[in-house]
């Protein structure tokens, strides 16, 4: 028989040459990596195509770069989203990347700003090699200098991978509370005065100062702090911190917003439809009788996961659910 050629479809072609466009911009770049991109690209006419398209909205934003000083994340993606359409390109995963390329050549020594809406996830390439996933509804600034690399959450949540390197310790403020790392991984939920920080590999230095200011070891070594391994989690807020170890399963699920999914068991509906409600530009209200109903499931970290939850209650158990306008609804 015959051996059967299995042609890349649109998307996967659209997909690995938006990884070729960032791996070729590398500074790491390698021989072995441009021979191996050949191959890739001779395999397939599809291939060649998608990443011309793609790289020919690259060029744009790169232009764009040389007078664009602060960066939001929105607008990029929107530049993105734009570019696709008139190209002709299928996939939203490509316009995410191109924004994420774009925030990366767009960079200058002043702060950048970055944030997303309800239901969007962000995912940004810093200049010295350390990477940020923006959670929904989350916004922060990244201020970078010779001495040290500032990234402050202004709102929701994020998940730091940190490129080693002492010489320039990487904080991160949210609030009043600071968390120092050098190479690590590790999560930060911003959650009103509390902040709830996670590490997955490596270990942080927390604290919570007393006054806003810029952060220094000076400072740090003033006040009380906590040193944080992989596997444990703190919450930083007017309580003194208490440092707990989790399970790696549980570490999984806290961040498991990350795939764009988050995973509940057994918790009560009022905890649920709290985390959930940061997905959806729903306001959802729980009748007293109901919060501490227990569920489980697993939902998509956009409007179409509480849409899900909303048809779980009402089908499966039998809930009562009563929409007031298109933004209020009503669990009995």
């Amino acid at each position: 028989m015959a051996d059967v050629l299995h042609l890349p479809d649109a998307d996967t072609a659209l997909r690995e040459a938006s990884e070729w466009v960032a791996r070729l911009q590398a500074d790491d770049v390698s021989p072995q990596d441009r021979t191996r991109f050949e191959a890739w690209r001779s395999a397939s006419p599809r291939n060649a195509r998608a990443y011309d398209e793609l790289m020919g909205t690259w060029r744009r934003f790169a232009a764009a770069g040389r007078t664009v000083r602060k960066v939001s994340f929105g607008n990029a993606m929107q530049h993105a989203a734009g570019a696709r359409r008139r190209l002709g390109v299928l996939g939203v995963a490509a316009a995410t990347v191109l924004a994420i390329l774009a925030a990366a050549w767009w960079w200058q020594p002043s702060p950048s700003h970055f944030a997303t809406g309800i239901g969007e996830h962000a995912s940004i390439a810093l200049p010295d090699g350390s990477h940020v996933e923006l959670n929904s509804n989350s916004a922060m600034t990244v201020d970078y200098s010779d001495a040290a690399r500032v990234i402050r959450l202004e709102r929701g949540e994020a998940f730091f991978t940190v490129a080693h390197a002492p010489e320039r310790p990487f904080w991160v403020v949210a609030g009043r509370a600071w968390v120092r790392a050098v190479g690590t991984e590790f999560n930060v939920y911003r959650m009103g005065e509390s902040v709830r920080v996670t590490v997955r590999e490596g270990e942080v230095k927390v604290a919570t100062v007393p006054k806003r200011e810029a952060p220094s070891d000076a400072v740090l070594e003033s006040v009380p702090a906590s040193l944080l391994e992989a596997g444990q989690q703190v919450d930083l807020g007017a309580r003194p911190a208490s440092v707990r170890a989790l399970p790696g399963p549980d570490i999984d699920r806290q961040t498991s917003w990350r795939s764009g999914t988050i995973y509940f068991e057994n918790r009560p509906l009022k905890e649920v439809i709290a985390e959930i409600g940061r997905y959806t530009p729903l306001h959802i209200e729980l009748s007293p009788k109901v919060q501490q109903i227990t569920i489980g499931g697993t939902f998509q970290t956009n409007p179409q996961g509480a849409e899900a939850l909303l048809s779980m209650l009402q089908d499966g158990l039998g809930l009562e659910v009563r929409r007031d306008g298109k933004q209020h609804v009503y669990v009995e």
